[in-house]
């Protein structure tokens, strides 16, 4: 059985401004399995909230366009989907001047059997546990610390990354998150990390796992605590 949780807090950053933050989450069942989509909207973009909003609405649109066959979706170029998604956006961002929504955008989508595919643009973490070992399946972020791609300014195929995987041990699970929590996590962290997030999670309700995740982020003690932080998790369940 797979299981899932997810929530999105606005930064003391933004609250402290009276503003909104500028992450987005989807988070929704499918088949059997889940869709679930994180964003972030470029700071510096003036509608990057709206921008955010709308990239996981749209995936998680595409996402259920999948072909119904059992396996069919699986074998869909990945090239394929990033560029619905991207052409979807496009089409749905009001505003003439598309770099002014500009955010980044990470999909997961998983069917009943645990298979998995992932896309990602601009930074935020994907991190996977299988089989007992962590593993992040996110590159290496290159470039100054305040760069990042973006859907409405990267438009190759090249600026995306995807993967695939199987969640089938009782301890697998998946995360996407934010670059407000995934900047927080040095590598040696990682395994006590996500071992704390899935005991909680497992042990408790969607909501009251839910509930849990947004007291954490809300009061993440860590030195960049200031930006917004999202964080969707999909788990095998024993």
């Amino acid at each position: 059985m797979l299981r899932a949780a997810g929530t999105s807090v606005t930064g003391p950053a933004h609250l402290s401004d009276g503003q909104d933050g500028q992450d987005a989450l989807a988070l929704r069942g499918w088949r059997g399995g889940w869709i679930a989509a994180v964003a972030d909207g470029l700071g510096s973009r003036v509608n990057s909230r709206a921008g955010a909003r709308l990239a996981v609405q749209v995936a998680q649109q595409v996402a259920r366009q999948l072909p119904l066959q059992a396996d069919a979706w699986r074998d869909i170029p990945a090239r394929e989907v990033a560029t619905r998604i991207y052409r979807r956006w496009m089409a749905s961002v009001p505003w003439a001047d598309k770099a002014s929504a500009a955010t980044t955008l990470l999909l997961l989508v998983c069917d009943a059997q645990g298979y998995a595919r992932v896309w990602q643009i601009g930074d935020g973490l994907v991190l996977c546990r299988l089989r007992g070992k962590v593993q992040p399946i996110t590159p290496e972020r290159t470039g100054f610390g305040n760069q990042t791609l973006a859907l409405g300014v990267q438009r190759a195929w090249s600026d995306w990354h995807t993967d695939s995987f199987m969640l089938q041990d009782p301890d697998d699970l998946v995360m996407l998150m934010t670059d407000g929590v995934a900047d927080d996590l040095a590598a040696p962290v990682l395994g006590g990390f996500t071992a704390v997030v899935h005991r909680e999670l497992q042990q408790r309700s969607r909501r009251q796992a839910r509930r849990w995740l947004t007291h954490e982020l809300k009061y993440w003690a860590t030195p960049r605590h200031a930006d917004d932080k999202t964080v969707a998790v999909v788990f095998k369940d024993k």
